[in-house]
């Protein structure tokens, strides 16, 4: 199939265009999808955007492994799980591209109110059960403490053999 004629007909993806001060102005950097592979980001950029791509390279982000968060405090099972990795694609530009400046004034975006609600729910969220760090269940610690006194009291009575000798050759 030659370049470009794959016909795209309003895909059901989103691609973010990642600002990359460290790049270059002719490489663009995208978070694209896990099934999105180089050849359909460089015909989706020259059909919609009619953008002309030179190379295309991509890598898959892994992602740090995170607690689960529990919502049964009294579980003292911890469970980990890593989550969904993030592909990320850059791509060569035939004609530099330069970002537009960020927007100074965040008005239009409710910043304030957003930094507002976000303190409120810090605020709300330091008396929350559920965030404050686990402490052990004292009928866990008890009952582990039993079963460690009957273990040694069972274990103070045997001797111990020596197996090996010394052999004179």
């Amino acid at each position: 199939m030659p370049l470009g004629t794959k016909k795209v007909f309003l895909p059901n993806l989103t691609l973010a265009l990642v600002r990359t001060p460290h790049l270059p102005p002719n490489y663009a950097q995208f978070i694209v999808p896990l099934n999105i592979n180089k050849l359909d980001l460089k015909d989706y950029l020259l059909h919609v955007y009619n953008v002309e791509v030179l190379s295309v390279r991509s890598f898959v982000q892994q992602q740090k492994i995170q607690r689960a968060k529990n919502k049964d405090l009294s579980r003292a099972k911890i469970e980990w799980y890593r989550p969904r990795a993030i592909k990320k694609m850059t791509v060569e530009l035939k004609e530099p591209f330069v970002y537009p400046p960020e927007p100074e004034d965040l008005s239009p975006w409710d910043h304030q109110l957003y930094h507002a609600l976000a303190k409120q729910r810090d605020k709300e969220g330091e008396n929350n059960p559920l965030r404050q760090p686990q402490k052990p269940a004292a009928l866990l610690r008890k009952r582990l403490r039993v079963q460690a006194e009957e273990l040694f009291a069972k274990n103070s009575g045997i001797e111990t053999i020596e197996v090996e000798k010394e052999l004179s050759v």
